[in-house]
């Protein structure tokens, strides 16, 4: 039986980690507000049969509980999940932990986090029964000035993260804190 994985916020800086995590033989369900930008996750996917698409605005705590409950309910336990969630939606990850760890079983939480996590880590989310695991997003530092990392980079590194396992891991440089790029 396939492993499972859950990617939310895969329509954007995700996307590649999402197929990526299909060609290894994952049955991965994404998360995202617009299903045509889920639909295009899917399709891009050269096992675009390993996708299930789920359109809904995280934002709405109870609307992701049923969501997430129905999920496991159909296709059993989830072992990966990999969230890029907004700041704007702080009850995300409790309430996906909460339906994930009902079962007593193990699974991956790697946590996507900008360039501030390094300064001001989010605080693990208590009774959520996963082993966590945060990337954090850097920059990459030129000679003369500083740029955020591409869409290409954060998916190579998250991808690099999860094969490492470690409890955190760097994408790009996070110091010399004073070049990191402006907004």
């Amino acid at each position: 039986m396939a492993q499972k994985a859950l990617v939310v916020g895969a329509s954007g800086m995700l996307t590649e980690v999402a197929r990526w995590l299909a060609k290894q033989g994952y049955e991965v369900t994404v998360v995202g507000r617009n299903r045509g930008k889920l639909e295009e996750v899917r399709d891009g996917s050269s096992h675009p049969e390993s996708f299930t698409l789920l359109a809904l605005d995280y934002h709405q705590s109870d609307y992701l509980r049923e969501a997430m409950e129905q999920l496991v309910a159909k296709q059993g336990h989830i072992q990966l999940v990999v969230s890029w969630i907004h700041q704007t939606a702080p009850e995300v990850l409790p309430t996906i932990g909460e339906v994930l760890s009902r079962p007593q079983k193990e699974w991956n939480l790697y946590h996507v986090c900008g360039s501030r996590a390094w300064r001001n880590p989010p605080v693990v989310p208590e009774g959520i029964g996963c082993t966590y695991h945060r990337i954090i997003l850097g920059f990459v530092c030129g000679e003369k000035e500083s740029r955020w990392l591409t869409n290409g980079e954060i998916a190579q590194g998250v991808i690099q993260a999860i094969q490492a396992a470690e409890p955190q891991f760097i994408v790009g440089s996070v110091e010399p804190w004073e070049r990191r790029p402006s907004y």
